[in-house]
């Protein structure tokens, strides 16, 4: 381990071992995420998973969400990631009466505006579940539009990822599609 300490940033691995290490020494620590807590291959891949959106170790694991096996960007991280990029230039989030709206504006792009009501949450049977929605319904309403803005607005640079937020409504086992 001493040779990551002298590379100046510890946690950052120049060679797979050495990622191995750092992953099981952070599952180790009760001050990772529960999620990540005894699970250094989850650490590993979360770790390059963040890499690839340029966060450092310790921010993928407050960041990336694993839910049903899925990962997926926490509201906030995935505006971190969209707010990194050189072109960013604004966003704006209003939650007014039963609607979230969520403008986002890119260098060189025209404004996209999302927006996700209490009718839209109704319709997809998500107001008045327990959790989230019950306990926060404001915010769920707005981490939604925002989600629906940034994946629209930088599709580029999440290349797929959802919100966190929108994998915790699908259910842990969705029926087999078939294909002819």
């Amino acid at each position: 381990m001493s040779e990551l300490i002298k590379a100046g940033n510890w946690l950052t691995a120049t060679t797979m071992e050495q990622a191995i290490k750092v992953a099981e020494m952070l599952a180790k620590s009760s001050l990772v995420p529960k999620a990540y807590q005894g699970q250094p291959a989850n650490v590993l891949v979360a770790m390059a998973y963040g890499e690839s959106f340029g966060m450092q170790p310790l921010q993928a694991m407050q960041s990336v969400a694993v839910v049903n096996g899925m990962p997926g960007l926490y509201g906030d991280g995935l505006l971190a990631v969209c707010r990194s990029c050189s072109d960013w230039e604004w966003m704006q989030e209003v939650v007014d009466g039963e609607t979230a709206i969520c403008t986002a504006k890119r260098r060189n792009e025209p404004e996209v505006t999302a927006t996700f009501s209490v009718q839209d949450a109704k319709r997809a049977q998500l107001w008045g579940k327990a959790g989230p929605w019950t306990q926060y319904p404001t915010r769920m309403l707005a981490m939604r539009a925002r989600a629906f803005a940034l994946r629209n607005l930088y599709a580029d640079v999440l290349r797929g990822m959802g919100s966190a937020e929108e994998l915790q409504d699908i259910p842990a086992e969705m029926p087999a599609v078939q294909v002819e």
